[in-house]
């Protein structure tokens, strides 16, 4: 008998051909899937590599702008030193400038007072170099005969003022003799009457009284002029003087001692 139609539905079988483009699709998406994991991998990977280069470049950044700043702190400093360095030496210019001008201030103050006393010592020695003076005559006697001494010569000429030439030919014979009686040599002795020495009133060269002597030649002389022996007497006490007149220095470490 013939079998009566069914109400299910006929099962289908799949052909190979359709399996076949099914396995082809999953393989496709699993490939994709594949490529997009390796896609975002490596983004991730740029993007930390990137990240790394961003850091390490600020570091360098960091570190070259800070090698910089101390190199010009550098400069800076240097630049500063030198200046100072230059200001404390016009600061030490000035102040030893004004030191030197404070002291030429001071010696040239004291020049004044030993230049003052001298014209006071002047002043009596022209009172003792009068002719008139009492005493002034053997004065002359006694620089007479200590120059013949200094001399040693046998020909000497005196050269004297013009106010003192009577007075100075009245005391070269016995200068003269008492010159022989203590060395044994004669000794001719003339007062110059031509050649005369200046007077006490003189405007360029006073002169307070005295001698000099010189040899007949003209060669070697002696001053023994009143002026002379002044100038010989403060050329070996000016040290004693400026003590006297100013006080010793609490500086000085070196001091002066008389011959």
């Amino acid at each position: 008998r013939p079998r009566p139609p069914s109400s299910l539905s006929p099962i289908h079988t799949s052909s190979p051909l359709s399996f076949h483009r099914q396995r082809v699709k999953m393989d496709q998406q699993a490939v994709n899937k594949q490529i997009k994991q390796m896609v975002e991998f490596i983004k991730q990977e740029a993007n930390e590599k990137a990240h790394e280069i961003l850091i390490k470049a600020e570091e360098e950044f960091n570190i070259e702008k800070l090698r910089l700043v101390e190199q010009e702190k550098v400069k800076v400093r240097t630049e500063y030193e030198r200046k100072q360095k230059q200001v404390e030496i016009q600061r030490r210019i000035a102040f030893s400038n004004e030191v030197n001008a404070s002291r030429i201030k001071v010696l040239n103050s004291r020049d004044e007072v030993v230049t003052s006393v001298k014209s006071v010592v002047l002043g009596e020695l022209s009172k003792l170099g009068d002719a008139a003076a009492p005493g002034y005559k053997d004065l002359c006697s006694k620089l007479v005969l200590q120059g013949l001494y200094a001399l040693s010569e046998p020909d000497v000429t005196v050269i004297c003022r013009k106010s003192d030439v009577s007075t100075l030919q009245g005391v070269v014979k016995d200068a003269a003799s008492a010159y022989k009686s203590a060395t044994g040599k004669a000794c001719t002795v003339e007062v110059s009457t031509t050649n005369n020495l200046p007077a006490k009133d003189d405007a360029v060269s006073p002169c307070m009284g005295g001698v000099r002597l010189t040899n007949k030649a003209g060669t070697i002389s002696v001053d023994n002029t009143l002026n002379g022996r002044m100038e010989v007497c403060l050329s070996q006490k000016l040290p004693d003087i400026k003590v006297a007149l100013f006080g010793r220095s609490v500086t000085r470490t070196h001091i002066d001692r008389d011959m």
